[in-house]
C-alpha cells in the first residue's frame, strides 16, 4: 500500500498483546449523494498540468470505473483524491470537510486506496500484509486488538485468500497477489475504496477474479472506484462510468447512456463501432479495420 496506509516501521503483524477539459456528456446531477469529491482540481509534475480544473463527484453506492488513454490522468486523479498527491489549486472534500482538514490516519479510516503496483517487504507472508491495513486504526493508546483480528480475517475472507495466509507474498500468483493487496485495503474496513488499474499485466481469468470481487464487494454496500484499460470489462462492470482525457473529464454517466463510437474516436483516436455485449447488452467497442488489415 502507499506510504498514508502501510506501516512505517516495516514490522510484522502485531501480536494480541500489543488539458482543459471538453464539455462532458451525460453528466450527473451534484445533488446526488457523494461523500467524495473535487472542484476545480489543478494537479502539476513540474511545470506541466496533469489534471486542468478537474471537477468531479465519487457517488455513493456505485461501482465507478475509470477509462481513458495513457498518461490521461486517470492514475492522478485517484491519487490526489486520497491526499496522496499535492494539489496545485481547487478543493478536495471527504464527509463534507477539506480533506486537509484531516489527519493522514483519519482519512485511511474513511478511504482505503490500492495504488499502481504497490510493493511490500521482500519475504513478507500474507497475512502480515493484511494486517498493515489497520495501521490507521493504531496508535500508542490503541494497540492490536481482537477488534483488528477479527477486521484482517474477514477482510481475508472476503477477497478469498484465507488458505494464502502463511505464504509468502512473491510466490503467489499475480491475481492471487492482487486479492491480498485487496484484503489490506479491506482491512481498513472503509465503505469507500479506491483501486487504481488492479487488473494491469493479468490475464483475463485473474481479470475477471478480480473484478468479480470488485462487483460483490459493490452489492455489498461499498462505493467502489476502479481504474481499468481494458473497456469491455469497464462497460460490463461499471455501473458509473467516467471518460477522461488530457488532464480533463470528458464524459461520465452509465455506459449505456454515455459511451457511442463518436466518444471512443475523441478519446482514444479510434474508429470503431459500438455494439451490445451479447452476453451483458452492455456497449462493446469494435475497432474498425485499418486499411493494412484489409
Amino acid at each position: 500500500m502507499t506510504d498514508l496506509y502501510a506501516d512505517p516501521s516495516g514490522s510484522p503483524r502485531p501480536t494480541m498483546a500489543p488539458a482543459e477539459a471538453a464539455p462532458r456528456t451525460g453528466s450527473v446531477p451534484l445533488a446526488r449523494a457523494s461523500r467524495l469529491g473535487a472542484r476545480d482540481l489543478r494537479v502539476d509534475y513540474g511545470a506541466d498540468p496533469i489534471l486542468d480544473d478537474v471537477s468531479v463527484d465519487i457517488l455513493d453506492g456505485e461501482l465507478t470505473v475509470v477509462v481513458g488513454p495513457n498518461a490521461c490522468g486517470k492514475s492522478t486523479l485517484l491519487r490526489a483524491l486520497a491526499r496522496v498527491l499535492p494539489v496545485r489549486a481547487g478543493e478536495i472534500d471527504l464527509d463534507g470537510r477539506p480533506i486537509g482538514s484531516y489527519h493522514p490516519k483519519e482519512v485511511g479510516r474513511r478511504l482505503g486506496l490500492l495504488p499502481q503496483s504497490p510493493t511490500a517487504p521482500e519475504g513478507i507472508v500474507v497475512a502480515d500484509l493484511v494486517a498493515r491495513g489497520r495501521y490507521p486504526h493504531q496508535s500508542l493508546l490503541r494497540q492490536w486488538s481482537p477488534a483488528d483480528q477479527r477486521a484482517v480475517d474477514s477482510a481475508m475472507a472476503a477477497a478469498n485468500v484465507v488458505d494464502l495466509g502463511e505464504r509468502p507474498l512473491g510466490e503467489l500468483s499475480g491475481g492471487q497477489r492482487q486479492r491480498v493487496w485487496i484484503a489490506m485495503a479491506l482491512a481498513q474496513e472503509t465503505s469507500l475504496l479506491l483501486l487504481d488499474e488492479p487488473t494491469t499485466y493479468l490475464d483475463i481469468a485473474h481479470q475477471l477474479e478480480v473484478l468479480d470481487l470488485t462487483r460483490r464487494l459493490h452489492r455489498e454496500g461499498r462505493t467502489v472506484v476502479v481504474v481499468l484499460h481494458e473497456l469491455h470489462l469497464a462497460f460490463r462492470y461499471a455501473t458509473h462510468l467516467i471518460v477522461m482525457r488530457d488532464g480533463g473529464i470528458l464524459a461520465e454517466g452509465a455506459p449505456r447512456d454515455v459511451v457511442t463510437a463518436e466518444l471512443i474516436e475523441a478519446v482514444f483516436d479510434v474508429p470503431c463501432r459500438v455494439v451490445p455485449d451479447p452476453e451483458t447488452g452492455t456497449p462493446m467497442v469494435i475497432p474498425l479495420a485499418r486499411w493494412g488489415e484489409r
